[in-house]
């Protein structure tokens, strides 16, 4: 992890963003550039960010998310104007095959390969449902965007999920959405493994070794570390983040962050990284962002209330 990059992104969107930004957004948008060595352009960003917002109507869910998609459109080599209208046409994609509105429906869209079947993603989603009803929701389609990169029957897939779900919860995580969203992002590992159950336990208990504190909103981060083989590493730079001060009051955010750099690092040493596997990084980081947007944003109403 470059530190001093980290920290001078960090400045540069503080500045750009003003104090209004939530700073969670500012910290997780600061470390998806960090984690590609890349410096942040506060004029180039701003000028994205404002082409984000104009694209959307002004009730729309993107432009609760404007800032962390700004960070992910920004992060691919192709030239934003491109991408927004990629992201645009993909959402309606997804809207056409009766998904709702949502911030995460433009997660979805943006992890949308050309090529999908939006009808395979929902069918997908709806098998989720009946298995839990009540707990999926529209923050479950960037999991059946990726789920359905795979190929197979959608109900073995959703199968292959839950079996990740029961085995992770018998070994002591929480049941509930994070938990789901966890077991989902597995399934791209193929066949369910009892040794990938394992390896998430591990990462956790290393991250509770170092003193860190693991909820179940860090779980999705716990699985991406897990598959990268790299839990000491990550754990470091966890307790590392956790001492900076940009973190003091948002040390949860530091073992998202982690699995931000260290799957970052995994996707750069591994030239023949499956699609499949890099999706599910990418849906992390993703979906990591519009989950802390949420958050920024239900504090924002509570403060006003």
């Amino acid at each position: 992890m470059e530190k001093r990059l980290l920290e001078e992104n960090i400045e540069v969107l503080r500045r750009a963003a003003g104090n209004w930004m939530d700073r969670r957004l500012v910290l997780m948008t600061a470390a998806q550039f960090a984690a590609k060595g890349k410096k942040i352009d506060g004029q180039a960003f701003i000028k994205v960010s404002d082409l984000v917002k104009s694209s959307a109507s002004m009730f729309s869910p993107l432009r609760g998310i404007h800032f962390p998609m700004t960070g992910l459109i920004m992060a691919k080599d192709s030239h934003p104007e491109v991408e927004i209208s990629r992201l645009h046409q993909n959402y309606q994609i997804l809207r056409k095959a009766n998904m709702r509105s949502s911030a995460f429906t433009y997660i979805a869209a943006f992890l949308l390969d050309d090529d999908m079947d939006a009808s395979r993603i929902n069918a997908i989603y709806e098998e989720m449902k009946k298995h839990h009803r009540f707990l999926t929701s529209y923050d479950d389609y960037p999991a059946a965007v990726i789920i359905a990169k795979r190929d197979g029957r959608v109900n073995e897939l959703i199968e292959i999920s839950e079996r990740y779900y029961r085995g992770l919860n018998d070994k002591g995580l929480w049941k509930g959405n994070n938990l789901q969203f966890l077991a989902n992002m597995l399934v791209m590992c193929g066949d369910f493994q009892h040794e990938l159950v394992r390896d998430v336990i591990y990462a956790k208990e290393e991250l509770i070794r170092r003193g860190l504190k693991v909820k179940d909103i860090h779980y999705p981060a716990l699985g991406v570390i897990a598959l990268t083989g790299r839990v000491k590493e990550a754990a470091s730079i966890a307790v590392k983040l956790s001492e900076m001060k940009e973190f003091k009051w948002y040390k949860e955010m530091a073992i998202t962050v982690a699995a931000t750099f260290v799957s970052q690092d995994y996707i750069d040493a591994s030239a023949e990284l499956t699609t499949a596997i890099h999706a599910m990084i990418q849906a992390q980081q993703a979906s990591a962002a519009a989950a802390t947007a949420a958050a920024a944003a239900a504090a924002a109403a509570s403060s006003g209330s």
